[in-house]
């Protein structure tokens, strides 16, 4: 239901306080006997009444007013007329009524057909002093009615203009709130300007990209020829009222189009157009960067009001709310589907891509190729250059991939240094193997960036629609398993490897999945076992030392060896779980030894490069807590692999330090195997060396190995470094090691590894067997 005027409401209002008002008049004539006074109310009563009635059903206001003001005037003469001059005060709220009601004409002849009658009753009744003053508050009272109701008028008025362009406001913004197309939310902007002054034309132009041009936004009432020509204007200072607002930011007022100078190159068009006068306010956003311009064209020459200026800046200020609206919204999709350092495509939107490729696939009956890349040692350019390089690396990778592909291929960047690669409308293999060489030769050229020369390579993986699997999950689980055996096949065969799926992949993925998972189940249900392996004293014989090893024993599968969990434990990081197990069983057992067979006997734990990582390693933890008790620290020994002590030797210098302090030995493991760079040997405190079992297997009198074993076993004792021999398993090895002066040995010469039942009981009978020589001798 529509909401009722305020014309209206003053109807119905004066109509229902007059009719209940005069009803208690009614009551006081009738009970005084004054039956024609009684009548004369009844019939004003019922007259209000009716006017009332009439209102409020049709809510029409012209006929009802122009009857109440006859009825009004009737009413008042009559009362005065059979009363006297004493009821003149009825007078004044039908003058009042008059001017809020009637309009200007139809007030003067209330006021006359009021005024005439009742002067000429006035006259006869009342002297000339009297007379002379209801004449004078008569007009002053129409005077002073005329000048308020001439006021509220304009309150009305422009409480109706304000609710006007509030309701437009409110349609305008369910529009951008719904998401509408931004050109109908501009053509309903314009036109709702031009529906409130019927006699103007409005324009809405934007600007481009660049910031340099205004290009058509609505215009629906301006001929096409002139929108056409003015589509892509370059803004600047004198270009018309548009260019130049949208240049200055400023508002820009052309009273007549014909002779000012902004409009002189134009002045053909606008004049075939009918132009005649244009004015233009900048569309600001809300930080008063200009979006475009709001234009009103008149056909004449015209000077706009003060109200029409408000009126124009209101509407521009909705039209900037749309348009930064539309940005926002460009804005969001374009960072969900686009990889703001690149440019490329995203993951969301290459998924989109690949659906649409395969049903065009489906359609043509031929195939799709995913390619997936990794760039090689990324990292190592982000930590060794910076990222500002690395993030070069990366643009100028993604251009030269692109330039090796179609326009209807999709290259997308998937994250960091990995990237996707979409081939379609294939017909033969061949073709997917050209490109791949090609990009694999592109990506393998220098790459000359801010005074840099870096050379990369990519690890490529390769999978088929429809061949190998038949939907977009599958797909990239298939190419990132290629990729991976891609990269597997570069520490071996060097980089820039290319590899395309398998089916036996996909069998190792699965396998490898399920180990991980019985991984983290061995974890909770502790289905380690921890064995130790003797390391002898080959120049007494004695058992001093033991190196503590672990075992899975699998439920289902039985041993499974440690050289198939222990790098998959590394990689997911479990092996943080399994080391700290194996800690918590190993201390109690070294303080039980060194108390019972020997003061000095010491076990030698296996240490992962994960474990030393500043935030998810756990030997800083093992070091406090052994710092607690520095009998059983010197009970301990950590092995480190080579390797390690090459790598992030800044981050390890501080916790070997640590380690050192604590009382802890280090051992380095495998030694000759990895780098066999000896400076780290200088730079760090190490106790113990471990000649490799490779070495050692092979060692005979005439061998190669014989000098190597030689040499670091010399090396280390120049350096006080304690040497131990793995996999010792022929006396002669023993006897040729300890000619050479290595200190201990390890192998299944003395005792494979034995779990710590049994391990205490080869102790006990060392130890018996120590005690009855002893006695011997004495």
């Amino acid at each position: 239901m529509y909401k009722r005027s305020a014309k209206e409401y003053s109807l119905l209002a004066i109509t229902f306080f007059t009719c209940v008002s005069i009803l208690p008049f009614i009551l006081i004539r009738f009970a005084q006997q004054d039956w024609k006074t009684a009548t004369v109310d009844l019939i004003i009563a019922l007259g209000m009444a009716s006017i009332f009635s009439y209102v409020y059903t049709t809510r029409k206001v012209d006929i009802p007013s122009y009857i109440l003001a006859c009825f009004a005037v009737a009413s008042v003469v009559t009362i005065i007329y059979m009363k006297g001059a004493s009821h003149l005060f009825w007078v004044y709220p039908a003058v009042i009524a008059g001017h809020y009601l009637f309009p200007l004409r139809t007030l003067i002849i209330f006021s006359i057909l009021l005024m005439v009658p009742l002067s000429l009753s006035m006259y006869q009744q009342v002297d000339t002093v009297l007379f002379v003053t209801f004449i004078v508050t008569f007009a002053i009272t129409n005077v002073f009615a005329f000048i308020f109701a001439q006021n509220v008028n304009r309150q009305q008025q422009a409480l109706i203009k304000k609710e006007k362009f509030s309701h437009l406001r409110n349609q305008t913004l369910e529009l951008i709130v719904s998401s509408k197309y931004l050109p109908d939310i501009l053509n309903s902007i314009v036109i709702s300007a031009e529906l409130e002054y019927t006699n103007m034309m409005c324009s809405i132009l934007l600007l481009d990209n660049s910031g340099n041009h205004l290009l058509h936004g609505a215009a629906p009432s301006l001929p096409d020829f002139y929108n056409d020509a003015i589509d892509g204007i370059e803004i600047g200072d004198g270009v018309g009222a548009c260019g130049t607002a949208a240049f200055f930011g400023k508002r820009v007022i052309i009273e007549d189009v014909s002779t000012h100078p902004y409009c002189t190159p134009w002045l053909d068009l606008q004049t075939r157009a009918g132009l005649g006068s244009c004015w233009a306010e900048p569309i600001l956003n809300s930080v008063g960067k200009v979006l475009g311009t709001f234009a009103i064209y008149h056909k004449y020459k015209y000077t706009p009001s003060n109200r029409e200026l408000e009126l124009i800046e209101q509407f521009a200020h909705l039209a900037s709310i749309a348009i930064e609206k539309e940005q926002a919204n460009q804005l969001i999709w374009q960072q969900a589907n686009f990889d703001e350092l690149t440019g490329l495509c995203n993951r969301n939107m290459m998924k989109e891509h690949l659906k649409q490729a395969i049903k065009t696939a489906n359609r043509n009956k031929n195939k799709v190729a995913i390619t997936l890349l990794d760039l090689d040692n990324f990292k190592d350019v982000n930590d060794r250059l910076g990222h500002d390089i690395g993030d070069a690396l990366l643009k100028e990778t993604a251009k030269r991939i692109k330039n090796c592909i179609r326009e209807v291929d999709t290259v997308a960047r998937l994250g960091g240094d990995e990237f996707v690669i979409i081939l379609t409308d294939l017909t033969e293999a061949g073709d997917v193997e050209r490109v791949a060489k090609t990009i694999l030769e592109q990506l393998s050229l220098p790459y000359h960036l801010q005074d840099e020369v870096i050379y990369s390579s990519v690890s490529a993986g390769i999978t088929f629609y429809p061949d190998d699997g038949t939907n977009t999950d599958e797909l990239f689980k298939n190419a990132d398993q290629a990729m991976y055996q891609a990269m597997y096949r570069a520490k071996s065969q060097g980089r820039n490897n290319c590899c395309y799926f398998t089916m036996c992949m996909r069998e190792k993925v699965l396998k490898r999945m399920q180990l991980i998972q019985d991984l983290r189940n061995a974890i909770k249900n502790e289905e380690f076992i921890i064995v130790y392996q003797p390391i002898v004293n080959l120049r007494t014989g004695l058992i001093y030392k033991a190196e503590a090893l672990i075992r899975w024993q699998h439920p289902s599968k039985g041993m499974i060896s440690p050289l198939d969990f222990i790098p998959l434990a590394e990689e997911t990081g479990l092996i943080i779980g399994i080391s700290d197990w194996m800690f918590k069983k190993i201390l109690p057992l070294v303080s039980k030894w060194r108390e019972i067979y020997h003061s000095d006997f010491q076990i030698s734990i296996n240490t992962s490069p994960i474990q030393y990582q500043a935030d998810t390693g756990n030997i800083k933890k093992w070091v406090e807590q052994l710092q607690q008790d520095t009998q059983i620290s010197k009970g301990i020994a950590f092995e480190i692999t080579e390797n390690l002590m090459m790598e992030n030797k800044n981050e390890l210098t501080e916790i070997l330090l640590a380690i050192q302090s604590a009382g802890i030995s280090i051992s380095i493991d495998d030694f000759g195997t990895g780098y066999s760079s000896l400076s780290y040997l200088q730079d760090y405190q190490t106790d113990y060396l471990k000649i490799d079992m490779s070495f050692v297997q092979k060692l005979s009198q005439k061998s190669k190995d014989k000098a190597l074993c030689e040499a670091i076993i010399v090396m280390a004792k120049k350096l006080n470094i304690k040497v131990i021999a793995e996999g010792i398993e022929t006396v002669e090895q023993e006897q040729l090691l300890r000619d050479m002066g290595c200190d201990y040995g390890q192998g299944y010469l003395f005792s494979k590894p034995i779990v710590a039942d049994e391990f205490e009981v080869f102790l006990a009978d060392e130890f018996d067997t120590l005690k009855q020589n002893r006695a011997f001798m004495l």
